[in-house]
């Protein structure tokens, strides 16, 4: 079993894939949307100098029976 990290930004949950150091992903040549699609994920997180790759953690909402 993977252990991913696990992040919170403004109350939202999100599982971290992969972070790179920025200086290691070329931003300029490809897009978002190509990183997204080559990672497997949803969302894309630039901070502390890392380039982080995440999955944003849905909400569920149930009944208890």
């Amino acid at each position: 079993m993977l252990k991913y990290e696990i992040i919170e930004i403004q109350g939202k949950l999100f599982q971290v894939k992969r972070k790179f150091p920025e200086h290691k992903i070329n931003l300029e040549k490809g897009s978002i949307s190509d990183l997204k699609l080559f990672f497997h994920c949803d969302t894309l997180f630039k901070a502390q100098g890392y380039l982080w790759v995440c999955n944003k953690i849905e909400d569920i909402s149930y009944e208890e029976i």
